[in-house]
């Protein structure tokens, strides 16, 4: 395999832009910001779409988080005891659902845990999330967009932390 290129690509616009929306519009109606903004940091960030993550960290910021938050809930695995057993549920279904790779990738005790504890309705909720940010991760990761033309980030946005 050669070495992947740093040139851009054209970004999707229009009518193929437009038709990813109605998920972020349904998650935003549906899905309580602290963990839309976990999913989207966590997925992002397994990932590796430097322009989703820069997106994801000005908007958890200027939603009040601070930096520290941010990197606890990228890096979740190693700092558990920062978030709470709800937070963990949605953080590990992220997880589950990103790395997704047939039938098994998301457990029956995991997706029974969070219907459980967070209702059917809220679970299929987040699956509607996960699967958007993971939709905005591919195509951002595809077309190559350059995370230094986002709007609002800051050097901490922008970071490889």
């Amino acid at each position: 395999m050669t070495e992947p290129s740093e040139t851009p690509r054209k970004q999707l616009r229009g009518d193929a832009m437009r038709s990813l929306l109605p998920m972020v519009k349904y998650t935003s109606q549906n899905v309580p910001e602290d963990y839309r903004h976990l999913v989207s940091l966590r997925a992002s960030v397994l990932n590796d779409c430097r322009a989703c993550i820069a997106t994801h960290r000005r908007d958890a910021r200027k939603d009040g988080w601070s930096e520290e938050g941010i990197l606890k809930a990228e890096r979740w695995t190693n700092n558990s005891d920062a978030f709470s057993e709800d937070e963990q549920l949605v953080l590990s279904l992220t997880d589950a659902i990103t790395h997704i790779d047939g039938d098994e990738s998301v457990p029956d005790d995991l997706w029974d845990a969070a219907v459980e504890k967070l209702g059917e309705e809220e679970t299929l909720n987040l699956l509607v999330s996960i699967v958007a940010i993971n939709s905005f991760n591919r195509v951002s990761i595809a077309t190559r967009t350059d995370p230094k033309r986002i709007e609002g980030t800051t050097e901490f946005d922008l970071s490889r932390d």
